[in-house]
């Protein structure tokens, strides 16, 4: 053969292997587009912001800047003398506040599922109204009545006993962790029910004919047995409060008190100067690392509940235990904490909201009372707030839900070999804190706004709610999609129906309740979140909620009052219209979801 010959035959045989290359690159495209459609639009989405704060912790300067990377932004950051006292504080805080949270949510949970406590439906529409309700707003309303200049508590208290130094105050490490803990009761409330509902009573039973009492039974029996779920509620709590911003900036700034969230906040937002980047991207990258440690301390935890199971197919008899002499303890305790949590906040609110300034209950003030605060609101506000909330609450839980859909579907539904991948990146948005999202989306926007000119918009607002509320959707599609049999695609699919008229026309529609109800849940997390819209706000995006935060530090507390109502009035007619929502997934829980 000679060497032409043997050079024509090499020749051909790369061409055809090139073209079963492509023939084959051609068919897994076509097999599995939608997989990786899915894959690239997630990746970006919530890959795209991940990596932004690796990169911006490694660059100095503002966005767009070229310059070699460096890690002086490390170096200034973890050298300030303020670091270790404010990693000791976010210890301490987020401790605190899964103390207090496990502290009412326990018993709580213990007497809604296990006993027959009267008022369980009127209970449970408060707990979801308290979920509903803006932390910062419950926050305010602590400061109104703890706050030693002008708290109510502390005038009254001038006014009645002569005394000068303040009795209570609330601007304190175990202030902030007194707030947010009762904040967070109503989610882990929910987390809880089901492991609780699902207790086999027999156990409880042989626990009483031996002698035992209440308290020994709930303390050998009912909390080991819901031990794994108890545990997932307790990191999952840290995991949050760890990231958490609002309380600490509302009641630990005016004593100075930081966490690390503030610290990101300070950096990106500075009052003077131009925001550093590149130390939030430090710090945020602190706080991503903590959160995926905890992430996975989550997912160990909840993988041992197999070992707890109790409910068999023999001889469960679910029933509520009597209460007895108990029940008007028990009332009473559910009373001190609604009273807590909802009725004293909105109490100093609406006071607050019906005098011209803040001032403590008395015959004088009675003689004050106006609602001009409320006739100003529109003057005050404008219409644009109303307007870009609007658009957040039904654009958000819109993209959030059809990208969620189609991960789901993707995951759970097709042979694609990447499934696993694709799903660990809708999680992502789960374990990493929402003001880190923000910060990364902020600074994404300034480096490409050439070509995507979002920053300064609500669309970034949208932006935001939609990658980070992404885990909780797909998750809840996950759920619900494995329930649908493949047998109703394949009979579309032999009809000759397209992948996509078969998800249009068949799967959706059998799962339409499932995302009517998460698309419900997303727009209410969007209408009580502020700390993504702080971060990204600007003169054209601000929503309801930043605004009140505006109003709140410009000292106009009579009208945050006025609208902090408004806000709440509105939430109270939809907890209750919503409970049928709430208990569906508090049926559903069995260890953890998104509560940010």
């Amino acid at each position: 053969m000679s060497a032409r010959e043997a050079l024509s035959g090499a020749t051909l045989r790369r061409a055809i292997a090139g073209a079963g290359f492509t023939r084959r690159v051609t068919q897994e495209i076509t097999r599995h587009g939608f997989g990786y459609a899915a894959s690239g639009v997630v990746g970006i989405l919530v890959g795209a912001p991940a990596i932004a704060v690796l990169l911006m912790s490694l660059r100095v300067g503002i966005p767009g800047r070229g310059g070699p990377l460096t890690f002086e932004n490390y170096y200034r950051a973890y050298t300030d003398p303020i670091v270790l006292q404010v990693l000791l504080n976010t210890f301490l805080f987020a401790i605190g506040t899964v103390l207090v949270t496990l502290l009412f949510t326990l018993p709580l949970v213990w007497l809604f599922n296990r006993s027959d406590l009267p008022g369980k439906r009127a209970i449970f529409v408060f707990l979801i109204a308290g979920f509903l309700v803006p932390v910062f707003l419950r926050a305010i309303g602590w400061i109104l009545i703890f706050s030693p200049e002008v708290g109510l508590l502390n005038t009254l208290a001038r006014s009645l006993f002569g005394v000068e130094r303040p009795i209570f105050s609330i601007y304190n490490l175990p202030g902030m962790a007194f707030v947010q803990g009762l904040s967070l009761v109503p989610a882990s409330f929910f987390m809880l029910s089901a492991a609780f509902r699902a207790m086999d009573p027999a156990l409880e039973e042989a626990s009483y004919v031996s002698g035992a009492s209440r308290l020994r039974t709930i303390r050998r029996i009912n909390i080991p047995v819901s031990w794994p779920a108890i545990a997932a509620v307790m990191v999952y709590m840290l995991m949050l409060a760890v990231s958490l911003f609002e309380v600490p900036a509302i009641v630990g700034w005016p004593a100075r008190i930081f966490v690390l969230s503030s610290l990101i906040y300070f950096a990106v937002t500075p009052n003077v100067g131009l925001p550093k980047y590149g130390i939030g991207g430090a710090y945020g990258l602190l706080m991503m690392v903590l959160g995926l440690v905890l992430a996975f301390l989550y997912f160990r935890v909840i993988r041992e509940t197999k070992r707890y199971a109790v409910v068999t197919g023999r001889g469960y008899r679910p029933k509520m235990l009597p209460l007895g002499r108990w029940r008007y303890p028990a009332l009473a305790f559910v009373a001190v904490y609604l009273t807590l949590d909802f009725v004293l906040p909105l109490a100093a609110l609406l006071w607050v909201s019906l005098l011209p300034h803040a001032q403590a209950f008395s015959a004088a003030a009675l003689s004050k009372l106006t609602l001009v605060n409320y006739r100003q609101i529109p003057e005050l506000i404008g219409l644009r707030p109303f307007v870009n909330t609007t658009i957040l609450v039904l654009l958000a839980p819109t993209l959030s839900m059809i990208l969620s859909i189609f991960v789901s579907w993707v995951v759970v539904r097709q042979r694609f070999r990447f499934r696993g991948v694709l799903d660990g990146l809708a999680f992502l948005p789960h374990a990493v804190p929402h003001i880190l999202f923000a910060v990364a989306l902020a600074y994404l926007a300034l480096l490409f706004r050439e070509v995507l000119p979002i920053y300064g918009s609500v669309f970034i607002i949208v932006l935001a709610h939609t990658i980070a509320y992404l885990a909780y959707g797909s998750r809840t599609m996950n759920g619900v999609m494995i329930q649908i049999h493949h047998e109703l695609e394949e009979s579309g699919r032999v009809c000759g129906s397209s992948k996509l008229r078969v998800l249009w026309r068949i799967v959706i529609p059998l799962m339409a309740g499932a995302v009517c109800n998460a698309w419900l849940w997303i727009g209410l997390l969007s209408y009580r979140e502020v700390t993504m819209a702080l971060v990204l706000r600007g003169p054209e995006n601000v929503v309801l909620s930043t605004l009140i935060w505006q109003l709140w530090f410009a000292g106009l507390a009579p009208e945050v009052g006025a609208l902090g109502v408004v806000l709440i009035a509105v939430v109270v007619p939809i907890a209750w219209g919503a409970r049928g929502l709430f208990a569906s997934i508090a049926h559903g829980y069995s260890g953890g979801t998104d509560e940010r």
